[in-house]
């Protein structure tokens, strides 16, 4: 269960989408790649304006000589957090949710984490007024078998992984990966999903229009959050 504090602005996607079309003349979402040991950044206006999403500079989790143990953002780089979203006027959230062959592990704990802690640490980052967002890339999702239903249960969650040689039975491994691309650029891409699922463009009447989607094409059914 998420502490009440980050449940409490958790919104599903489509609420997210609906803040944007209701801004789109000032509002921008950020896109947000939370990993081991940083956090990537991206920003888009409303697709109407046809403004692609920006990587920003990432943001490390935690000071050069931080000890080991320390969980939570540093106090330098929520500082730095707080004045990107204060610049470009944030409405909103898009958090990427980094399920792995449709299960939660280590890396979507270390998301929950973080978000916590800049929550707890700051009343103006991720607030009511300004929500969050879990969002899993559905072009990187085309492996699973199924999705999860209202209760959030699925088949997939019940089968074993094939057996390999170099199969490793903890989660920790999943951080170290010499092929990922930069958090930032991974954020972007996020957005840019994000986008692609509840907008369609057309560039030539200069138009975006918010297709009706079903409640399958969501990570998070609208049952389990509230529109």
């Amino acid at each position: 269960m998420l502490a009440t504090k980050l449940s409490s602005t958790l919104v599903s996607p489509a609420k997210v989408a609906s803040k944007l079309d209701w801004q789109k003349a000032v509002g921008v979402v950020m896109g947000l790649d939370i990993t081991k040991d940083r956090i990537g950044i991206a920003i888009t206006e409303h697709p109407e304006n046809f403004f692609e999403s920006v990587p920003l500079n990432s943001l490390n989790i935690n000071e050069p000589n931080s000890p080991r143990k320390a969980r939570g953002i540093s106090h330098q780089s929520l500082s730095e957090l707080e004045a990107i979203v204060k610049q470009h006027r944030v409405c909103a959230f898009v958090v990427n949710w980094p399920v792995n062959e449709g299960r939660m592990g280590e890396k979507c704990g270390k998301v929950l984490q973080v978000l916590d802690s800049v929550i707890d640490q700051s009343n103006t980052v991720v607030t009511k007024r300004r929500p969050f967002t879990l969002w899993r890339n559905h072009e990187d999702a085309s492996t699973d078998s199924s999705s999860p239903d209202e209760w959030g249960r699925s088949v997939t969650f019940s089968k074993a992984p094939a057996n390999s040689p170099d199969m490793t039975y903890s989660s920790k491994s999943v951080f170290d990966c010499e092929t990922c691309p930069d958090e930032s650029i991974m954020a972007s891409r996020i957005l840019d999903n994000w986008i692609k699922t509840h907008w369609e463009v057309d560039r030539k009447i200069g138009k975006a229009i918010a297709p009706r989607k079903s409640k399958g094409q969501y990570f998070f059914s609208t049952n389990l959050v509230d529109e």
